[in-house]
């Protein structure tokens, strides 16, 4: 979905699974990279006048992919930042092209078995009527390709104590600018 790699983009795009750390690491390489940091999360809270999992549980999907459309949009107009996007970001083709298009996009990919843990110590609403591990594994078997098709970096995120996702990532990203 990106458009030609551009070593020089100003905005980072992480993508990636609810619970795949895109806001943890997001925040940690905005700060190490003095750039803005952006949520979409937090941009459709900022919509909605209350949290985005609020939201979601409230009002349902339909209302929540609605704000998180027009949060993606909002984040696509800000040319340099790092972007953490929700794990249904890349449903939305036209808005999340806008926002990837001229950016690096780098995928925290994280196992199922990862994500259902933080999904235990941080419960969100569902999103299916599938228990927990189901629901995990069926959005990743119909995200994964989308994510695939969207990333110019895969990043393995781990359990504690694997290697530092935010240092794979500068160091992915430091690879791809040299000449």
């Amino acid at each position: 979905m990106p458009d030609e790699p551009n070593p020089d983009a100003r905005r980072i795009v992480l993508i990636g699974m609810r619970g795949s750390g895109k806001s943890t690491v997001g925040r940690a390489l905005a700060a190490r990279l003095g750039r803005p940091f952006v949520d979409v999360d937090e941009l459709i809270a900022e919509l909605a006048g209350r949290s985005a999992d609020e939201v979601l549980a409230r009002d349902g999907e339909p209302a929540f992919r609605a704000l998180e459309e027009r949060a993606l949009r909002l984040a696509a107009q800000r040319a340099v930042a790092v972007v953490a996007t929700g794990g249904g970001s890349v449903l939305h083709a036209d808005a999340f092209a806008s926002l990837a298009r001229g950016a690096r996009v780098a995928w925290l990919d994280a196992t199922p078995e990862l994500l259902l843990q933080r999904a235990t110590a941080r419960p969100r609403p569902p999103l299916t009527n599938l228990p927990p591990q189901e629901e995990i594994r069926a959005l990743m078997s119909r995200r994964a390709p989308m994510y695939r098709a969207a990333a110019d970096i895969v990043i393995q995120v781990g359990p504690p104590g694997s290697p530092d996702p935010i240092l794979a990532l500068l160091s992915a990203l430091q690879w791809e600018a040299d000449p």
